[in-house]
């Protein structure tokens, strides 16, 4: 499947949403719009919905853009995430270090009313 991203932006945040394969061909697109939505200082919410499959370099960028947001003081979740990549996550002991949900709404509910500065 082709690999496509989009930045949707909503009152609170910024949505990348993205379809496709997230491997080393693609990574560099993926890493580039949440770094960009990072470095401009928003919250981000990545809607992985449409994802079919994700690597290693994939789940590498998706932890450096984590990192980044710590470190810009921003928030990073990540929602909608298929079952058959979800479970690389729950392998990888991710889930347990990123902030995950299933609906928007409920990443919106989890966010600070403010952006950490």
């Amino acid at each position: 499947m082709d690999f496509d991203v989009h930045l949707l932006h909503h009152d609170r945040c910024t949505i990348v949403r993205v379809q496709g394969d997230i491997d080393v061909v693609s990574r560099g697109r993926f890493e580039k719009a949440m770094f960009d939505v990072l470095d401009a200082g928003g919250p981000l919410i990545v809607d992985l919905r449409e994802v079919t499959f994700c690597d290693s370099t994939g789940l590498n960028a998706i932890v450096s853009a984590n990192r980044r947001a710590a470190e810009r003081g921003t928030v990073l979740a990540l929602i909608a995430i298929p079952p058959r990549v979800e479970r690389v996550f729950r392998i990888t002991a991710l889930d347990k270090y990123l902030s995950i949900h299933d609906t928007l709404r409920d990443a919106l509910a989890a966010m600070p009313p403010t952006p950490l500065r």
